[in-house]
C-alpha cells in the first residue's frame, strides 16, 4: 500500500509542478509579447465584395512567403529556444517532485516494501488527480 501512495503522491506533484512551471513561463511571454490589431473587420467594411481580390491574393502569397522565412529563422534558433523554455524543463517545482519520485522508489526498494504493481498503478492514478488539483490551483484563476 506504501508503494501505492508514494508513486501517486509523487507523479501528482511531478504533474503539478510542470504545469505550475509551465503556466508561470507562459504568462512570462503573454507580459513580453506586442499585440497588433487585427483589422480583418475593417477589410469586410472597405470591401463587402471583395473588388479587390487580387491584391488580397498577392498578400495571402506574401504571407506564406513570410511563414515560411519565419520557419526557417525558427529552425536555425534551435539553441536559443532551448534557453528560453529551460526556465520551465528545470524548474525547482519540477526537480523536487522528481527527486522526490526516486528517493521513495529507492527508499521503498531498499526497505523491500517496493510492489511493482500498486507502484505502477499509483504513477497511473496520481497524473489525472495531479491535473485536476492543478486544474483548479493554477489553471481557473487565470
Amino acid at each position: 500500500m506504501s508503494s501505492f501512495f508514494v508513486a501517486m503522491l509523487s507523479s501528482m506533484l511531478i504533474v503539478m509542478g510542470s504545469l505550475y512551471s509551465y503556466r508561470n513561463m507562459i504568462q512570462s511571454r503573454v507580459a513580453d509579447a506586442d499585440v497588433e490589431d487585427h483589422k480583418d473587420v475593417i477589410d469586410m467594411m472597405d470591401d463587402p465584395y471583395d473588388l479587390y481580390e487580387e491584391e488580397r491574393e498577392q498578400e495571402i502569397t506574401d504571407i506564406k512567403q513570410m511563414i515560411k522565412e519565419e520557419k526557417a529563422r525558427q529552425k536555425s534558433n534551435v539553441i536559443q529556444n532551448t534557453t528560453q523554455n529551460a526556465s520551465a524543463m528545470v524548474s525547482v517545482y519540477r526537480l523536487i517532485p522528481y527527486a522526490f519520485l526516486i528517493l521513495g522508489f529507492i527508499g521503498l526498494n531498499n526497505s523491500h516494501a517496493l510492489s511493482i504493481l500498486p507502484y505502477l498503478i499509483g504513477l497511473a492514478v496520481g497524473m489525472p488527480i495531479g491535473y485536476l488539483l492543478a486544474k483548479k490551483m493554477f489553471i481557473s484563476q487565470s
